[in-house]
């Protein structure tokens, strides 16, 4: 089994904080998210990490040649010099060779999880997993449908999404365990023609979408429910990510801090936001 972070991205909205580093270097309670993956990966007893890096590269693989040297993982990165041009899509496939070697287990950077996460995916006896979420509002991005034997049977995109149906959908976790046969055989052979057909600027998601249409029992779709996570795609994301993983009065605080406006925190209920996020309950509707 090896891990691969994809981990290329400007991370632009996070404006400040990725002004001279990507994303992964950004830090929740004061540890970057770049630790907090690499450590999980090596509690799991993964030792081949290939992380897939672009925008500032440089200080991303010195960093992590100097704090993680000795610690008993092999790291080998991917350069996509066309970072600023391409999405995640094409990080993925530079990284091909190395991933049809063996399992691999796939991790998008700017994603913050319990350090357990990664050891559950890998102990699964599927062989093709995906970590999901049951679907809540503060949640943004792809979601899933799975059928009765979790399953994954869509892949659906935030503009695809009919919240009427929202209680069907469970939420990508960005966290993905792939088989190496699938790989070589199905998942990249899709990928190269997805590519030369529409171009390099899309998400790795879309071909996993194909493979799911074509064969329901393709990818597991793994329930992590109370398991916390969060994805950090902007200030606002860091600021929620630093209240989720932070303990006792320091957590308070940073809560008491915020004068209101936490619907997007999960699992507070913010009865003093004045706008309704979501469409009209159901029972409203039929009245």
């Amino acid at each position: 089994m090896q891990a691969l972070i994809l981990a290329a991205g400007m991370g632009k909205r996070l404006g400040k904080y990725t002004s001279d580093n990507t994303k992964c270097m950004v830090e929740v309670n004061h540890v970057k998210l770049i630790d907090l993956q690499l450590k999980s990966i090596l509690d799991a007893d993964i030792k081949k990490v290939i992380i897939v890096v672009g925008y500032k590269a440089q200080n991303l693989i010195s960093y992590i040649n100097k704090t993680w040297q000795n610690k008993g993982l092999d790291i080998v990165f991917v350069e996509n010099k066309d970072y600023a041009t391409t999405n995640n899509i094409f990080s993925f496939f530079l990284a091909k060779e190395l991933a049809i070697q063996d399992d691999t287990i796939l991790i998008e950077s700017d994603i913050i999880f319990e350090g357990s996460l990664i050891k559950k995916i890998k102990e699964t006896n599927f062989k093709n997993v995906a970590a999901i979420a049951k679907y809540e509002i503060w949640m943004d991005g792809t979601l899933v449908t799975v059928n009765e034997n979790n399953f994954i049977t869509d892949f659906i995109s935030k503009h695809e999404i009919n919240f009427a149906s929202v209680e069907n959908f469970f939420k990508t976790v960005n966290i993905y365990k792939f088989n190496k046969t699938f790989l070589k055989d199905i998942y990249f052979p899709f990928l190269e023609t997805y590519m030369h057909v529409y171009g390099v600027d899309s998400y790795y998601e879309t071909i996993l979408k194909v493979t799911a249409n074509l064969n329901k029992d393709n990818i597991y779709g793994l329930d992590i429910k109370n398991t916390k996570w969060y994805e950090i795609d902007d200030a606002q994301d860091l600021d929620i990510a630093n209240v989720m993983f932070s303990t006792g009065k320091t957590k308070y605080d940073l809560i008491m801090s915020k004068f209101g406006g936490y619907w997007r925190y999960p699992r507070i209920n913010d009865f003093c936001y004045l706008v309704n996020p979501i469409s009209q309950p159901k029972v409203l509707l039929k009245n």
